[in-house]
This record gives structure tokens, C-alpha cells and sequence, in this order.
């Protein structure tokens, strides 16, 4: 057999000294992989509900794997920080990021230079399903409904006070979008994610809050807050007392997602891998059944398709984005 010579022998050298640099045999890249533990980098704060289902996807995948999967969170900026994080390390498998909604419609506006372009800086790997948010109230606010809210918010404008997850994340979207389409002028007060939210609220230093259930689950059930809708097109299945926005404010819906994503490096084999092992995770009966308890729907899709899902959330949130951002930031909250 002749052997390449010439510039084709350095492009199949250098080949090789790239994969070797990360740790990988182009040969084996997939049966051997993971060989260690993976971080998993999440734009999301501590208690969220992308958060809240990552540790669970994480927990049953280091059990496939006989590998444990460490998360990390890191909220800063929107996610541009976890972002930055992710992409900047070895593209070897090792180190992935789980991108909520708003690190694809939300950050890439206020931050142009976001690396978070799919086939640019990050590879797609698997949805980690939908994620609804709930709008729930203060137990104290004398509120029984969406409509009853935004009355009160109307009459008085320094009344409702609202957290949403870290300030650019899809919930405080799902809150101004809300404050648009109703014209009630609710007060959102920047927190550094999902946990101070709550202590807040618990607090009475807020008595209105948006975010997924996984994130308020303990909170409703302990009766401190009281949901007063959903932000999906209809009523859930496991919630069916709690009303769709829509049904106040038609044609409202804002519905929370991540999705686990690789630096751009990483092998397509080790990607392939990932997608395959973790939509097997996420469809078994007792990954569903949790997941639909705390208000998370698993819609397993291959890489291609979350490409195109990615591009259509792009396309029907950036200008909405545009339209919120364009409005004049409120005065600071009194305290």
C-alpha cells in the first residue's frame, strides 16, 4: 500500500496530534468515553428548574456511565459566564454545557458575542425537555387569579413586586412579556437566581414570583406561595386546576427548556454518544415519572432536530427580546 505523502500526510498527522492533544483515539473516542467524571457547566442558579432536572439526568446518567457526573452552576451574567466557562475548555467530552432557553434567545441579544452559536462555539447534543413556569402569588397577597393580580397591580403600581431566576433568563422574559401583553406594571426585582428568589418571597420582600415548578414545588406545597397560572398554551395535565395565562391574556406562552450542548471540538462521536445515552435516561419510567411531578416533559430529540428547535425558539423570541429590552428600565425598588 503507498503511503500519503506530502500535504496529505501532515493534514492525517496533524489529525492525530489533535485528537491525541484531548485525549482521544479517533478509533475509540466512543467505546471509551467516559473514562472519568463530566462536569456539566449550567447557565442556571442553585434550585431552578433546569438546575433541578439536570441533577436528576445527571445522577441517572453517572449510573450508565459507572462515571460521575458533577454539576456546576453559574448564573453570572445571564449565563455568558458558564458560557465562556464551557467553551473554553478541552474539547474532549469532559466539560459540557447545559444552556438554558435564554443563553440561545435571551443572551445572544444583550451580548452579541455570546458563545453560544450553535455550529460556531457549541455542538447541539440532547433537549432536556419542556419546562413550563408557573406565576404564583405571596400567600399574603389578597389574589385568587391571573386577572385579580393584574387588578391589583394596576390600581397600585408599587404593589406586585416580582422575582424571576436571574435578571435575562427566560422567566424574567416570561415576566415582561407578561407586564406587555397586560399592561399591569408589576416591579421586577433582580435576584442572583432561583434560591434568593424564594428566601424573598418566603420574606414578604416580594409577593410575586415566576419560575418553573421544579424550582417552587416546595414552596406550594407548603402553602407560602399560591399559583395562579401556567405559562404553557393550556392547562398541564398533573395541574389541571391552575389556568393557562392564555386564557386571561390570549395568545400569551412562555415556555422554559434547556438543552445539553458540547463545545465545538468535541468528536461527533463522543456527541453522538451523549445524545443516544441520555434520551435513553430520560425516557425511563422512573426518570418520566419524576420529571412529571415536578412539572418537566421530556421530548427526546436527535442533534438535527434540536438544531432546528433551537432556531425556531431564536426566531420567535429575539424580537420579543428587542421589544422588551427597547422599553425604559424601571426606577429602583424603594427598600
Amino acid at each position: 500500500m503507498t503511503k500519503p505523502s506530502g500535504p496529505a500526510a501532515r493534514i492525517a498527522v496533524c489529525a492525530l496530534v489533535t485528537a491525541c492533544a484531548a485525549g482521544i483515539a479517533p478509533a475509540d473516542a466512543q467505546d471509551k468515553y467516559p473514562s472519568r467524571f463530566v462536569k456539566v457547566i449550567t447557565t442556571t442558579g442553585t434550585g431552578t428548574g433546569p438546575d433541578v432536572v439536570l441533577r436528576i439526568v445527571a445522577d441517572h446518567l453517572g449510573r450508565e456511565w459507572g462515571q460521575q457526573v458533577i454539576v456546576e452552576n453559574n448564573s453570572t451574567g445571564g449565563g455568558l459566564v458558564a458560557a465562556q466557562q464551557a467553551t473554553s475548555a478541552t474539547p474532549d467530552g469532559y466539560t459540557l454545557l447545559q444552556a438554558s432557553a435564554s443563553a440561545f434567545t435571551v443572551l445572544p441579544i444583550r451580548q452579541e458575542r455570546a458563545p453560544t452559536k450553535i455550529g460556531v462555539d457549541v455542538k447541539p447534543i440532547g433537549y432536556m425537555g419542556d419546562q413550563p413556569l408557573i406565576v404564583a402569588a405571596s400567600k399574603d397577597l389578597p389574589v385568587g387569579s391571573l386577572k385579580e393580580l393584574i387588578d391589583i397591580a394596576k390600581k397600585d403600581p408599587d404593589k406586585v413586586l416580582f422575582v424571576a431566576n436571574a435578571s435575562g433568563t427566560l422567566p424574567h422574559m416570561a415576566g415582561e412579556l407578561l407586564k406587555l401583553r397586560s399592561a399591569a406594571p408589576f416591579r421586577y426585582v433582580p435576584m442572583r437566581g432561583g434560591a434568593e428568589g424564594l428566601n424573598n418571597i418566603m420574606t414578604g420582600s416580594v409577593n410575586m414570583i415566576i419560575d418553573g415548578y421544579a424550582a417552587l414545588e416546595g414552596t406550594i406545597k407548603g402553602g407560602a406561595i399560591k399559583p395562579v397560572a401556567v405559562t404553557s398554551t393550556k392547562r398541564l395535565p398533573n395541574f389541571p386546576d391552575v389556568p393557562a395565562v392564555a386564557e386571561t391574556l390570549p395568545g400569551y406562552v412562555a415556555i422554559g427548556w434547556a438543552a445539553l450542548v458540547a463545545p465545538i471540538g468535541v468528536p461527533d462521536a463522543i456527541v453522538d454518544k451523549i445524545n443516544t445515552d441520555m434520551n435513553r435516561v430520560m425516557m425511563k419510567p422512573e426518570v418520566q415519572k419524576r420529571l412529571v411531578e415536578i412539572g418537566a416533559y421530556m421530548v427526546p430529540m436527535s442533534r438535527k432536530e434540536l438544531e432546528g428547535f433551537i432556531k425556531k425558539e431564536q426566531d420567535q423570541w429575539h424580537p420579543l427580546v428587542r421589544e422588551i429590552l427597547s422599553k425604559p428600565a424601571p426606577a429602583p425598588v424603594a427598600k
